[in-house]
């Protein structure tokens, strides 16, 4: 048995509360495991036999739930009689049968470990008060993400025909003129906007903040904010603000202060401070002098309480007084845990269903612990999509892995507060990632909707605009100018059928049924409908026999129209469908 490959770690992703009375239980193995068995406790707990006593064990079978190229990982849900539990997994092979607990690999036939039970996995207890659960308004919202500068300004007859996008280029968006375009966001299907920053600050992109408390000149007064949030809610928009908490800019009374007065500023513990002074006899900037996001946007010490008053108080006014929805933090994985803590208890005990998501590009479990995070972006789901479909550097394969992988490093509860996404003013656009091909980007849009959690659009993608690393990738929205490509109507389109099928479009498992070079069969389904997702990459038709399917009646779901399938489905050359049908138990063969 190849022990190297398999993994468990309790009170993680793999052995997590889906609710009070259900534990969810992951195991990863190599291909060469046959069968997993769930060992754990009984409701009799301790027995005692004829010599003494004896711990009990419940028996349960593990299901297959993925099949990839290098593993396979089961997965059982368990409801423990008395709310915690001990558990091992006996797991059986070809010629061997072994037993997997925390201190490692033992016989089944080991009699003594079979009673050591502080040797087995543990989850201690199934306290009702840590089932991690983002706001339920979350896994229901199809964001939009807002640059102001860049959206539109109604009073701008030339809009959008600068051909400069850096951060001292102003295009003059404002938030009146995203209130006027809330309608247009409405018909496209979005129920949430994510604003980039909108408070007083230099630049155009404004994450070098100068003043919290003030809305940009630029974009309009805090009386605009207040008609755009009571606009986008009165059309069932949410409204999700950006916030630079981990640093400020350098224009802040803050920073200024420490600038003039140096050691004797009663700031100068805001901030990371090496040595003083910060400024050279020419008034020249020493960067090495302090911490710093970029030199002009120095550190907050967020674990100074001076910072932290402060902070919880911009956090909690924008909540309190214009009743925004939550709060997108940015880099929040470099600011300290312990003021994250603090700073969640503040605002969910103001506004418990206020959403709040960090930006972490990377794996971000010890931040969603349900202490400190909502969901972070989740652009590690969304890689393995644009590398197979859009850049094609992914085999079909690959896809699998990668997109397994990055499922499976959060539990179920977490994936229901992620925010995923696949382009934003931090990464290429999802067009040109795609080299401009339209059909590779719909069919990432089509993936993108599936996905668990809720899902962003970045401004601009359903009329194709270009753009690779910042700052052409910030180009303003082109509202006048005629788009050959168009991805408006399947973006309507898909967002209706993610509203009216949440429970099937949002799930967490996906079901690989059949795993080429250039064909791929996922299924998704509940107790009571399915849905397939055929993807045909070749440049050639693909036969396929569906067992289950044959001669049933369903509906595809992008030609909004009922099908009948026959002994076989017919995929046209680079071609994908999504079909729905009641849910029947049965197994599809593929016909090769």
């Amino acid at each position: 048995m190849n022990r190297q490959a398999v993994y468990h770690k309790a009170n993680s992703a793999y052995a997590y509360m889906k609710d009070a009375q259900t534990m969810c239980l992951t195991l990863r193995t190599a291909h060469d495991v046959e069968s997993v068995v769930l060992l754990t406790d009984h409701p009799d707990g301790w027995v005692k036999d004829e010599k003494s006593y004896y711990w009990k064990k419940t028996k349960i079978g593990m299901k297959k739930i993925y099949q990839t190229a290098l593993y396979i990982y089961w997965q059982v849900e368990h409801h423990p009689s008395n709310h915690q539990m001990r558990y091992g997994f006996l797991l059986e092979a070809e010629q061997e049968s072994l037993l997997y607990i925390e201190r490692g690999w033992f016989s089944p036939e080991d009699h003594f470990i079979e009673n050591d039970i502080n040797s087995y996995f543990a989850f201690p207890y199934m306290h009702e008060s840590e089932v991690i659960q983002a706001p339920s308004w979350v896994n229901e919202t199809i964001w939009y993400q807002v640059m102001p500068d860049r959206f539109y300004d109604p009073g701008n007859l030339s809009w959008g025909s600068s051909k400069h996008f850096g951060q001292y280029d102003f295009h003059g968006g404002t938030l009146d003129g995203i209130r006027e375009k809330l309608p247009y966001l409405k018909n496209l299907g979005i129920s949430g906007i994510y604003l980039t920053p909108i408070f007083k600050s230099p630049t155009a992109h404004k994450y070098d903040t100068e003043d919290y408390m003030e809305i940009d000149p630029h974009f309009g007064t805090k009386e605009s904010f207040k008609s755009l949030v009571d606009a986008a809610h009165a059309l069932g928009i949410r409204v999700l603000l950006d916030g630079v908490f981990n640093h400020i800019g350098d224009q802040s009374v803050f920073f200024q202060d420490v600038l003039k007065h140096g050691e004797q500023s009663i700031y100068k513990d805001w901030f990371y401070i090496e040595q003083f002074p910060l400024e050279d006899s020419e008034d020249t900037r020493i960067v090495d002098h302090y911490r710093h996001f970029t030199p002009n946007m120095p550190k907050l010490n967020t674990i100074n309480k001076e910072v932290q008053t402060y902070l919880i108080k911009v956090a909690l006014y924008w909540i309190e007084e214009y009743n925004i929805d939550g709060w997108r933090l940015d880099v929040a994985n470099e600011i300290d845990h312990a003021f994250l803590r603090i700073l969640r208890t503040r605002l969910k005990d103001v506004r418990p269903d206020c959403y709040i998501v960090g930006e972490i590009w990377h794996h971000a479990d010890a931040w969603l612990q349900g202490d400190q995070l909502d969901g972070v972006m989740n652009y590690p789901l969304g890689k393995p999509i644009l590398e197979w479909i859009a850049a094609n550097r992914l085999s079909t394969f690959e896809f699998q892995e990668q997109f397994v992988h990055a499922l499976l490093q959060y539990s179920e509860n977490v994936n229901r507060g992620m925010l995923t996404l696949l382009d934003s003013h931090d990464a290429p656009r999802l067009y040109e990632y795609a080299d401009y091909d339209r059909e590779k980007t719909a069919l990432c849009l089509v993936m993108l909707y599936l996905l668990p959690g809720s899902i962003c659009l970045y401004y601009g993608t359903e009329i194709g605009i270009d753009g690779r690393e910042d700052p052409t990738n910030r180009k303003p929205m082109q509202w006048a100018k005629e788009f050959s490509i168009d991805f408006k109507d399947l973006i309507k389109r898909l967002s209706s059928l993610r509203r009216s099928n949440l429970a099937l479009f949002t799930g967490n498992q996906f079901e690989f049924l059949e795993v080429r070079e250039d064909l791929l069969i996922l299924k998704k389904e509940t107790k009571t409908q399915a849905l397939y997702l055929l993807i045909n990459q070749s440049q050639k038709p693909q036969c396929i026999e569906i067992t289950e399917l044959k001669n049933r009646k369903g509906r595809d779901l992008l030609e909004q129209q009922s099908i009948l399938i026959g002994d076989e489905v017919v995929l046209a050359s680079a071609s994908y469908k999504i079909y729905k049908f009641e849910n029947k138990q049965n197994k599809m063969v593929t016909k090769y």
